[in-house]
């Protein structure tokens, strides 16, 4: 996927010594006795996945640890709240298919929801191309035909809403399609504008493997209300990470945020032994099973001790880099959000230029905008003063060109006010891996070693999606026996 290949054998060999040594001090026997959390499962990744998890397992007598890299729970979902106005923005999940785990779950914590509504009264769209800061005039189609064309198609894979282990094999030839040809065979064209709006995350589209693209879009993208900006027929909180919040509150003490794996052991039949170093020091969680809810690409496992049936398939994991944020002082008007349109990128239906500003759209705070950047196939990540270039260049552009107001004070003033990264997203494995039958390898490791995997690259990026395959996946394993456990998720 444009991306180098890289020399398994070499990196096998390498990874299995380091692993080796990683399991080998994995006893810490100088970690004090108060400093050991003796649990019945420690979970690796508090987002979406990882939490549910816990408190699923919790709520099934067990007893949990949780080990999160960031200073909160929630992963993906991030809420600004706005210190003037108390209004929140989301940076993250907006919005949740409505469907009886999602309900179930928030009715768990008594937070209510609400019909989720992107739209905002008073604000117009306008198209620029963000490489040359000039307002463009997108092609004009039938979005009505192609739409009807694209839900043709879908509906000829209804296992598509479900987990990955769903996907027969083998996989029908039209789902190994890179998404860019898959378009151009049924003539999608005019509908790509829509469908790159909300894979704004996904970096190239075109490139991406059509069964993993269509996997993207949940149930409720297909209604006709939102395609004519009328509501996703979705659920929404107020505040979205509120669910996290108080999911974080039931868990402690054994929540180890900041925290990272530094070594693991699960090579005993009844026990898997996690160091962990956090703020106050390492510490030992010694758990009967084990719960991986991260990214699970090569350099998130580092801590893991792989085995050789574990890394080839990890090492096939890629990702994208997808960043958001909140800018003021920029110049562009409370009322207008921008959109994207990569003029002269025809190879590329005219998505936006990558690496680059994909859109701005206005919010519910006068003088702030949400922003979002996306990488390409060969950038793997981008700081925060990199974006900010990026997104100063694009509005002093758009300045120039009067697509917005110019003002050099607030060019000058100009700021992120809150920025979140959202890489690695859309966990991917090219189309030739997929023939080969990557996901049933995949899927196979669920229960060895008393490890059981979960997360956006086991379902799609949809928090529904992955509660209700976690839920099933933490219940039949709580159920079941030692080895593989199979989920039906139908």
């Amino acid at each position: 996927m444009g991306r180098p290949s890289r020399n398994i054998f070499s990196i096998t060999c390498f990874s299995l010594i380091g692993w080796a040594a990683a399991a080998f001090v994995s006893g810490d026997t100088d970690i004090s006795p108060q400093n050991t959390i003796n649990v019945d499962v420690c979970v690796i990744g508090g987002g979406a996945a990882g939490t549910y998890a816990a408190i699923k397992s919790k709520d099934l007598k067990k007893t949990v640890a949780v080990v999160e890299q960031q200073g909160r729970l929630g992963g993906h979902t991030k809420t600004y709240i706005d210190p003037v106005s108390k209004k929140p923005i989301e940076l993250g999940v907006a919005e949740y298919e409505d469907i009886p785990v999602v309900r179930e779950w928030f009715a768990r914590f008594q937070i209510p929801l609400y019909s989720y509504n992107f739209t905002i009264p008073g604000v117009s769209t306008e198209y620029v191309d963000f490489q040359t800061g000039q307002t463009a005039t997108p092609k004009q189609g039938d979005l009505l035909g192609a739409w009807d064309a694209f839900q043709k198609q879908v509906a000829k894979y209804p296992y598509l809403h479900q987990s990955l282990d769903s996907v027969p094999f083998p996989v029908p030839a039209d789902l190994l399609l890179p998404f860019g040809q898959f378009i151009e065979k049924y003539k999608l064209e005019d509908a790509v504008p829509y469908l790159s709006l909300y894979g704004q995350g996904w970096g190239n589209c075109v490139t991406l493997p059509t069964l993993l693209a269509i996997k993207y879009f949940p149930p409720f993208f297909f209604s006709p209300a939102s395609l004519y900006g009328q509501g996703l027929g979705a659920l929404a909180a107020k505040d979205n990470s509120l669910v996290y919040d108080m999911a974080t509150k039931e868990l402690e003490p054994n929540v180890l945020l900041n925290s990272t794996v530094l070594s693991m052991d699960r090579s005993a039949a009844d026990v898997v032994v996690v160091t962990v170093n956090t703020p106050s020091g390492r510490k030992l969680i010694r758990a009967k099973k084990l719960i991986s809810a991260i990214p699970p690409i090569i350099d998130n496992l580092k801590g893991f001790d792989l085995n050789e049936t574990e890394i080839p398939i990890f090492n096939k994991f890629q990702g994208h880099s997808w960043y958001v944020g909140l800018i003021n002082n920029s110049g562009i008007p409370d009322n207008v959000s921008l959109i994207g349109y990569g003029t002269n990128n025809d190879d590329n239906f005219n998505i936006p230029v990558l690496p680059g500003v994909y859109d701005i759209f206005a919010t519910v705070v006068p003088g702030l905008h949400y922003f979002s950047f996306v990488g390409n196939d060969s950038t793997p990540s981008f700081t925060q003063s990199q974006v900010k270039t990026y997104l100063q260049d694009t509005v002093t552009r758009m300045q120039t060109n009067g697509s917005i107001p110019s003002s050099s004070e607030g060019a000058k003033t100009f700021n992120i006010i809150d920025f979140e990264s959202h890489t690695p997203y859309e966990v991917f494995v090219p189309s030739e891996e997929i023939a080969k039958g990557f996901y049933n390898k995949l899927f196979a490791l669920q229960g060895q070693r008393n490890t059981y995997w979960t997360g956006a690259a086991f379902v799609t990026h949809s928090s529904a999606g992955i509660w209700n395959y976690t839920d099933q996946l933490v219940t039949k394993m709580w159920s079941q026996g030692p080895g593989t456990v199979e989920i039906s998720t139908s």
